[in-house]
């Protein structure tokens, strides 16, 4: 699976994607929501139920290109 980084979380909801702070995965799920202003996004995780994460704090969300439907702005990095 070919994941890129999402720049914009707003249209994320519904997606399943990957967290990664500095690189490194953290969580793993589905955009359960999001705020209007995309800047914070809550995951549900099998393993580790609900969580938050704020784009400020350096976070960034990855999905795969594939889903159908799906029109976002990738980053390559």
């Amino acid at each position: 699976m070919d994941l890129r980084r999402i720049d914009d979380w707003g249209l994320l909801s519904g997606a399943s994607v990957e967290i990664r702070a500095h690189g490194v995965p953290v969580c793993n799920g589905m955009v359960d929501d999001v705020t209007d202003d995309g800047g914070i996004l809550w995951i549900r995780s099998t393993i580790e139920g609900r969580r938050l994460f704020e784009k400020a704090a350096s976070y960034e969300a990855w999905a795969c290109e594939e889903r159908l439907g799906f029109h976002y702005r990738v980053s390559a990095s």
